[in-house]
């Protein structure tokens, strides 16, 4: 019923279909990136570096820029954003870019992909009432993981068949699409914070740290790290495995297929009431199936071990936001999810370099394998963090629920 009151509303079909574009451009780009720098360089190391970038600026981005979705209207934020991206990404297209000018331009996107991903959240929390905004953040990651599996397989076509800057020309028509729709059919809304609530980036850190349930949140976000590393080493791994060009597309985009799976199920299955006492255990559990990677064998295995961390990575995800955007306070709603978005991606960003080195220098199957271990190892202190909060006399009842939606929590 709560699914069917969301799609009702025109603003909220209007944000899925534009992030859905948004994000299967997105993964049309990093393929695009992964072939053209493994053909020009041969370099497992430098692939990563590379693909790094695609992730590592949006600390930068989140830091400075993250508080301009409380400073000023969110809908203009996102969508200038995707305008400017939408340039960038079309000039990476230009044939005889140098690599080092492909490098920047990656940057400058990732860059601005910090605050991109924490004002649409909070964009999300506007258009919804607190009752829908949990069914909405479940959709919302469906959606993402669906164009995932799209801008993957189909990005992993694309490249093998038209070559990879085929792949950038379509990022930036995705790119230009989200940005016309959004300001076309979501409802302008003023800024949410007065000058008098507008603070610096230490406030914004201290928001997000001065809570222990915050903080096990925001700890939980450097499992990118380990989570989102493998796919930096996804072309030398395929290369190794003796499979076609098109698998570079072709497991991310299991792993995404596999997710919408097990987000459903976890939807079905996992009473809201009881989803804050999950949260610890899929944070240990999204790095176990990578262990898998360490057994060999061909596609089905990798495809698996890709597609369960995939989808448990997804929940954590869809948890970890939904939690985050309620217990934050309004004038802060969007710093604070900008700088957890921002530490997540830069840490997958940093996991994808280490692992290209590690994959460069080993293999790309024992990278995997030591990421999916250091993940589980990882995953112990936001877990631990978690559950001493859930514990503690003075902690709020109902996370996930609207009672504590609009308010700050107390620091401790």
């Amino acid at each position: 019923m709560v699914i069917r009151t969301l799609f009702a509303g025109s603003e909220f079909r209007v944000m899925c279909v534009s992030e859905v574009l948004s994000v299967m451009g997105e993964q049309f780009s990093r393929v695009g990136v992964t072939l053209l720098v493994f053909s020009r360089t041969d370099s497992a190391a430098l692939t990563g570096l590379v693909y790094a970038l695609t992730y590592l600026p949006n600390v930068l981005g989140a830091l400075f820029f993250s508080g301009v979705g409380d400073r000023r209207p969110r809908r203009e934020v996102v969508v200038g954003i995707d305008a400017v991206r939408a340039v960038s990404v079309a000039v990476m297209a230009v044939p005889g870019v140098p690599l080092a000018v492909l490098c920047l331009l990656i940057a400058v996107g990732s860059f601005l992909n910090g605050p991109y991903k924490a004002v649409r959240l909070v964009l999300l929390g506007d258009v919804l009432t607190a009752e829908q905004y949990g069914a909405g953040m479940a959709v919302r990651q469906s959606a993402n993981k669906v164009a995932q599996f799209a801008g993957f397989a189909l990005g992993g076509v694309v490249s093998s068949v038209f070559g990879p800057r085929l792949c950038f020309v379509l990022d930036a028509a995705t790119f230009a699409a989200a940005a016309l729709s959004v300001r076309a059919y979501v409802r302008f809304r003023p800024a949410a914070a007065t000058r008098a609530e507008r603070r610096s980036v230490l406030a914004g850190l201290r928001v997000v740290w001065d809570d222990r349930g915050r903080r096990a949140i925001f700890v939980s976000t450097f499992s990118g790290l380990f989570l989102v590393a493998p796919e930096g080493v996804v072309a030398p791994y395929v290369d190794d495995l003796g499979l076609g060009s098109a698998w570079v597309g072709y497991l991310p985009a299991g792993a995404a297929a596999v997710s919408v799976v097990g987000l459903a199920l976890f939807a079905r299955l996992v009473p809201e009431r009881s989803r804050p006492g999950a949260f610890p255990f899929v944070c240990l559990a999204s790095g176990v199936p990578l262990l898998m990677v360490a057994l060999g064998g061909g596609p089905c295995l990798a495809l698996a071990a890709f597609g369960l961390s995939g989808a448990l990575w997804s929940v954590q995800v869809m948890l970890s936001a939904s939690f985050l955007a309620e217990m934050l306070p309004e004038g802060q709603r969007s710093q604070g999810m900008g700088l957890a978005a921002a530490t997540n991606l830069t840490a997958a960003g940093l996991g994808t370099a280490l692992v290209g080195v590690i994959g460069q220098a080993t293999s790309p199957a024992t990278a995997i394998t030591l990421a999916g271990g250091g993940c589980v190892l990882f995953a112990l202190w936001p877990g631990t963090l978690w559950m001493r909060r859930a514990t503690s006399s003075g902690a709020p009842r109902g996370v996930g629920g609207a009672a504590v939606r609009d308010r700050a929590l107390p620091g401790r």
